[in-house]
Order: structure tokens, then C-alpha cells, then sequence
């Protein structure tokens, strides 16, 4: 899951009563498997406990909707299930603990779960769409008589529901762009639909929901998350901030690509036709539904999820087409702690490496300040590598000097938090 080397501890959630007696049968069949990378598994029906310094967590427990139950009450019920969740997620996990979402409504319950973990980067909580990607492919790969490795850039947007969209305007199919292979009429009546409907099929024809593809799914998600996509996009619902002009705060599914160090970055400028835009503002709205049938379990405001990072947008606005390029090759580069390098060089117009030129010039006219200011020239007479390391050096006192000036609520926007813990020292 995390890697062919990674050991990991399963910390398991269930029920009190009969649900805790099957759940120690999974863990004797867990101990049974005798897995190499399983370096322990505990069993608890206090969240409290399960979540203890987790470092990911994977919401997968959800209400089943029953004979009569409309689907506002099977909303309602189990955004009490994550709102708890996350409460408990917010008091005793890792502050860079990755939530996953998989029991649904799945990016409605992330929403609540992040809303009642204040104190967490609503960026690390995700819901999971990489089922209806995987699904999507799968079909493609039958039609088309290829290996699902041959299909690249499929995307679902939105909702993880009967409103999804699975697009394929970007996709590749052994190497040809899928609108020229795949025929268009099939694709609009029978492909779509089928995708958004698959989970209610699959429990019609076994009388239960998927499991081992969601748990599959699961899987992948969070290999990618912490080992990296490559280039391959993959389909993740995430805190909206107003990309593609969806509402900001909600968990839309978008592209996005992992870059291996448990961090995403979504895939921006996609272009977006009227037949998409049409499906995609269809599932906006009904994900714009279901977060006001939850809207007393938010705690306030919907702001509080997006208001951290509004410096963010607005610095990242004033910046030049340039300035923009040279952040997305560097932000993977260069981190503070696991995100706060990250948040600086996207809010710090300056921060930016610059030409060799104007660092030359501001060396120079700086006159020996700030520090390293003459290691940094010293390098820059030098050979390209060592021009190199001193355009990272430069960077790196321009990002010391501007976080030396931010305010104490600027210092926390950046860090994601949104209460009035003390800020970092740097």
C-alpha cells in the first residue's frame, strides 16, 4: 500500500458489540496471512483510540441505506458517523495525518469530517474517485481490446455518484487520443451512465456493494499518495478553492497528479467543453445539495474551510505567467515541514528563483545582506552547478526574509490551521 518497503500498523475501527466479534475475525485472518510489511494490528470501537497518531486514516465505515430510507436520512445519518470521525481525527491523529473517504455519500462525509477537524489542512482530507476512474478504464480497456496501462488521463469530475462525470476528452488510448478511437455515440448513451451507475449494479447482480475493487482502489490511492503517480493523472475528490470555477469548499473530484512525497497538486488549464461544462455543473449542484442537508453538522460558516488559504489565491493571482511556471517545477522542491514551504513559495511573489542576472544585481545592491549573501555571489561566478546552487540558496534566504514579515494570522493561513494555536518559529 505505502510501498514495497514500507511496514505499516493497522489500527482498526468497529462497532461495539457484534461488529468488534467479526472484526477480531479479520484479525486472526490478518495474523493468519503472516504479511511481511503488517508490523502489528490493534482493534477498537473508540475512534479516540483508533486514530491515535495515525498517519493515514481511511473512513471507510458508512450506513447502508434501508427499505424506506430516503436518501436526506441516509445523508443525515452518516455525516453524524464523520463528524464524530473527525473531531476524533482532529484531537489525537497526526496533524499531517491523510484522510481517506471511501464510505459515502464519500465526498460529502469528507467535507464534514474536515469541518469538524479544525485544526487539520482540509487538503489532506480527500474522498475517494479513483473506483470510478479505475471502473471507467476497465470498460475502455474491454471495448478497445487494450491493457488498462494503455489508457492515461481519463477523469472524473465531480461527485462519487450517479452524477459523476467521466470524461475522456483528454485521454489517450494506446497512444491516440480517445475521441478519435472511441465512438462518441456509444460513449454519451451507454458509457457514461454505465459508469455513474456501476456501484448499483454490482449490488444487484451480488446483492451487496463492491468490496474488493473499492478496497483495490483504496489501495492505489494511497500508494500514489505516498510513492507518486509519475505522469499518470489520477482522479481524487479535494477541497475545491474555485478551480474550474466550481464553488470553493466543496470535494469535487478533479485530475491531479501525486508527486510521491504524500502530496497531490492538481492538474490545472484543462480545457473544458460545453458538453463537460454542462455535466460537470450537474454534479456541482447536486454536491451544492447535499452540503446544505448537512449544514448544521459543519459547525459555521462554509468560509472556515477555504478562508486559510484566500492569502494564498490572491498572492498566487498578482503573480506573471513566469513566475507561476518557475512554482510548479520547484514546489515539490522545496518544504519546511511537510507543507509550509510549499504554501510560502506560492504566496512570496519573490520567492521565486530568479534569473542569475537580477540576483547578481540584488546581491549587489543588498550589500552583504542578508546572510550568505556573498557565498551566494561567490557561487554565482562559478561553473552551472554552482549558479544552480546558489539560485536555491537565494530562494531560500527571499523565503526567510518574507516569512520574518508575515503576521501571526498570515503565519498560520499559511500553515492550514484555523484556530488561534501559536504560530511556528522559523
Amino acid at each position: 500500500m505505502l510501498g514495497k518497503d514500507q511496514p505499516v500498523i493497522l489500527q482498526m475501527l468497529e462497532v461495539p458489540g457484534e461488529g468488534m466479534k467479526k472484526l477480531q475475525g479479520v484479525k486472526m485472518e490478518l495474523d493468519d496471512s503472516a504479511f511481511p510489511l503488517l508490523a502489528g494490528t490493534t482493534m477498537s470501537s473508540d475512534p479516540h483510540e483508533a486514530f491515535g497518531d495515525a498517519d493515514y486514516a481511511l473512513l471507510v465505515g458508512a450506513r447502508p441505506r434501508g427499505p424506506g430510507m430516503e436518501r436526506k436520512d441516509l445523508l443525515t445519518a452518516n455525516a453524524k458517523i464523520f463528524q464524530l470521525q473527525g473531531s476524533a481525527l482532529n484531537e489525537v491523529a497526526r496533524r499531517s495525518c491523510k484522510t481517506l473517504v471511501v464510505g459515502n455519500p464519500a465526498n460529502t462525509n469528507a467535507l464534514v469530517a474536515a469541518h469538524n477537524a479544525p485544526d487539520m489542512n482540509p487538503e489532506n482530507f480527500m474522498a475517494m474517485t479513483k473506483l470510478d476512474q479505475s471502473r471507467a478504464e476497465g470498460m475502455l480497456a474491454e471495448k478497445y481490446g487494450c491493457s488498462v496501462d494503455e489508457i492515461d488521463r481519463m477523469i472524473i469530475w465531480g461527485n462519487h455518484s450517479s452524477t459523476q462525470y467521466p470524461d475522456i476528452s483528454h485521454a489517450s488510448i494506446k497512444g491516440k487520443w480517445a475521441k478519435s478511437v472511441v465512438d462518441m455515440k456509444w460513449y454519451e448513451s451507454e458509457f457514461v451512465p454505465k459508469v455513474q451507475k456501476r456501484g448499483a449494479e454490482i449490488i444487484d447482480a451480488r446483492g451487496a456493494s463492491s468490496a474488493a475493487s473499492a478496497a483495490a482502489a483504496a489501495v492505489d490511492h494511497l500508494n500514489c499518495l505516498h510513492v507518486g503517480s509519475g505522469d499518470k493523472w489520477q482522479s481524487m475528490g479535494v477541497v475545491s478553492h474555485g478551480e474550474y470555477g466550481i464553488t470553493p469548499g466543496l470535494y469535487y473530484s478533479v485530475p491531479t497528479l501525486c508527486t510521491g512525497d504524500r502530496t497531490y497538486r492538481k492538474i490545472m488549464g484543462v480545457p473544458i467543453d460545453p458538453y463537460s461544462a454542462k455535466k460537470m455543473n450537474t454534479t456541482e449542484k447536486e454536491l451544492l445539495e447535499e452540503r446544505d442537508g448537512v449544514k448544521s453538522l459543519l459547525g459555521g460558516s462554509f468560509e472556515k474551510i477555504v478562508k486559510p488559504y484566500n492569502v494564498r489565491e490572491k498572492l498566487r493571482a498578482s503573480m506573471s505567467e513566469d513566475e507561476l511556471k518557475t512554482l510548479v517545477e520547484t514546489e515539490a522542491k522545496f518544504t519546511f515541514d511537510e507543507t509550509l514551504r510549499v504554501r510560502i513559495l506560492e504566496n512570496v511573489k519573490s520567492a521565486a528563483p530568479k534569473p542569475e542576472l537580477t540576483i547578481v544585481n540584488e546581491v549587489l545592491k543588498e550589500g552583504g545582506q542578508p546572510p550568505y549573501t556573498k557565498e551566494i555571489f561567490d557561487l554565482m561566478k562559478g561553473n552551472p552547478m554552482q549558479r544552480k546552487k546558489a539560485t536555491e540558496m537565494y530562494t531560500e534566504v527571499k523565503i526567510k526574509t518574507a516569512v520574518s514579515k508575515l503576521s501571526d494570522e498570515e503565519k498560520l493561513a499559511l500553515r492550514g490551521s484555523v484556530k488561534g494555536k501559536k504560530a511556528f518559529e522559523f
